[in-house]
């Protein structure tokens, strides 16, 4: 099999999984907005909690700003792991219509070093307003933001921007052969 096939069906194989990753995180993302607004429908399972530890009974107790800022840091939190994926599926699509070694795939590695950087910013955000709707409805619930992944999160950043600023030496590298022969 040649090879150049192989990264064509991988590219058609990252952007499937991407898509469906996308549709998704955009169904649950959209089921955790609008879930606090929606005081009829109580889950089956006694486990479920809304992010920031509340149970349906506060969640449903809560006043209008505090559902407000829960549906905001939920649909922010939705964004935060929509981007990524948009990332790879851009990455796949480059891979499925260009050569590996090209000035758009290695911009799609950049995109999708830049996508994680915005995915610690959304998240980040949607846990500060998490914690401001527990404070302002005076609610009991927990609060917490971790740092533990932060140096393998921005090693992964580090590794993706190497490979794209990598790529885009490489395919000048090869532009400048190719000018010469």
């Amino acid at each position: 099999m040649d090879v150049s096939y192989k990264i064509r069906r991988h590219g058609y194989h990252l952007m499937s999984l991407a898509s469906l990753g996308l549709t998704g995180v955009a169904v649950f993302g959209a089921l955790l907005t609008f879930m606090p607004w929606v005081p009829d429908w109580d889950p089956q399972w006694s486990g479920w909690r809304f992010g920031p530890g509340l149970e349906w009974k506060q969640l449903v107790g809560m006043h209008a700003l505090g559902k407000q800022l829960l549906s905001t840091s939920a649909a922010l939190w939705t964004a935060a792991q929509l981007i990524p994926l948009l990332a790879l599926r851009q990455l796949g699509k480059q891979l499925y219509r260009n050569e590996a070694l090209s000035r758009p795939v290695a911009d799609a590695f950049r995109w999708l070093a830049h996508s994680l950087l915005l995915y610690a910013a959304f998240s980040t955000a949607a846990r500060l307003l998490e914690g401001m709707a527990i404070m302002v409805d005076q609610t009991r619930g927990t609060f917490s933001i971790e740092f533990d992944r932060a140096y393998l999160f921005l090693i992964a950043c580090l590794c993706l921007y190497s490979v794209a600023h990598l790529m885009r030496l490489t395919t000048d590298a090869a532009d400048d052969v190719r000018a010469i022969v």
